[in-house]
């Protein structure tokens, strides 16, 4: 997260200088740089927390799991398909929350088929048909996640697979393809399925040849996606102008809709969507304008926006040195009843991806609070599809 986080607001750091890619094209906006640096120190105070509560104690070194694994490198494609299925279902249920985490498992369970496809000669065909379905219907979604996620995932197997010389052979001109035509296509994608409701089959139709051959227009959408959609460091400049200048500080308002975003819809049929209370925040701090009320455009306060608000530094020091504290307790409590392979590499990322990325706090604390939950129930999902078992010799 933090690795994003500075190395993506260079590029709106640039585009306030007056350079739109390498070119100078425009005069400095001299007051959003001092603003950009203001959020910088902000950003670096908030790590600073973040490691802090991270490493407030060190765990003994973890020699014997609670549980044996038993699950065959063959067998992810079971549990890709499985939770594909049951993610389709909990969406037609009061749970339909599920269906993020487990399309999240889902895909890393198909990436890790295809990093073993590759080692065996009879399953390459299968596990890059599959590889290339999953990231299909990722584009086809709109969610740049959604693809992206999957090859970052692919390029760590492969590292462990084929060694870093080799890998990057293949994997860096990769991505750089990925980022350059990603933020055309995508934004096609988005304005055929999600605003003019346009099946498969016809969104894939709206994309034709021209698109990439346009370079002016992709050049001009990248650098758009680079300096303002890739880093959301310029909302950020917007809520440390406004609170507490034009708006005092929110004290324990978010911290509460975080809280009260815990309460299941089912008990709680009148409560406000998670996402509703946090864009009101951007839209009452001037983060995000709404020029009528069938205005689709959708934002969000990343964490640090969302501390800054409550009490300025004090809110931003506590937060995160919780989060740390937080994101190195259940990294630990997973290694340390599945393993790495299984407990961190794929439960960790599949039931706490938000602690990698951030977000407001009504959806940060939502997410977290039910993938503690969801450790617990997928423990004994695993045990009765015999997948784990306790390990007699393990100590607490």
């Amino acid at each position: 997260m933090w690795g994003y986080t500075a190395v993506s607001s260079i590029f709106y750091f640039l585009d306030q200088l007056g350079y739109e890619f390498f070119e100078h094209v425009a005069f400095p906006n001299v007051f959003e740089i001092e603003a950009t640096s203001l959020s910088q120190k902000f950003i670096v105070f908030a790590h600073a927390c973040y490691l802090s509560g991270y490493f407030v104690y060190k765990n003994k070194n973890i020699n014997i799991t609670e549980y044996r694994v038993n699950i065959k490198e063959g067998a992810y494609l079971k549990l890709s398909i499985g939770a594909t299925i049951l993610a389709l279902l909990a969406l037609k249920t009061p749970f339909s929350q599920l269906s993020s985490y487990l399309n999240i498992f889902s895909t890393i369970c198909a990436v890790k088929y295809f990093g073993y496809s590759l080692s065996h000669r009879k399953l390459i065909i299968k596990g890059f048909l599959y590889f290339t379905t999953v990231l299909l219907i990722g584009f086809l979604s709109g969610m740049k996640e959604s693809t992206l996620f999957p090859l970052i995932y692919l390029g760590v197997i492969l590292y462990d697979k084929y060694g870093v010389k080799r890998t990057s052979l293949v994997f860096f001109p990769l991505i750089l393809a990925y980022f350059y035509f990603i933020p055309t296509l995508n934004g096609t994608i988005r304005e055929a399925a999600w605003y003019n409701n346009k099946n498969a089959y016809e969104t894939l139709s709206s994309l034709d040849n021209s698109l990439l051959l346009n370079k002016e227009k992709i050049r001009s959408v990248n650098w758009a996606f680079l300096s303002t959609r890739l880093s959301e460091i310029s909302m950020l400049n917007r809520y440390l102008e406004s609170v507490p200048a034009r708006r005092p500080y929110y004290n324990l308002e978010i911290y509460k809709n975080g809280v009260l975003s815990l309460i299941p819809r089912i008990i709680w049929p009148s409560k406000l969507s998670p996402d509703i209370t946090a864009q009101q925040r951007a839209i009452e701090n001037g983060a995000l304008i709404v020029n009528s009320p069938y205005d689709t455009t959708s934002a969000k306060p990343q964490t640090v926006a969302d501390a800054y608000m409550s009490y300025g530094y004090l809110t931003v020091f506590i937060t995160f040195l919780c989060y740390g504290f937080l994101v190195h307790t259940l990294s630990h409590l997973l290694e340390k009843k599945l393993g790495y392979d299984l407990g961190l590499s794929v439960l960790f990322y599949s039931l706490f991806s938000i602690l990698s990325r951030g977000g407001c706090f009504e959806n940060l604390f939502n997410t977290t609070f039910y993938g503690f939950v969801l450790i617990f129930i997928t423990i004994h999902i695993f045990k009765k599809l015999n997948y784990i078992e306790k390990n007699p010799i393990y100590l607490n």
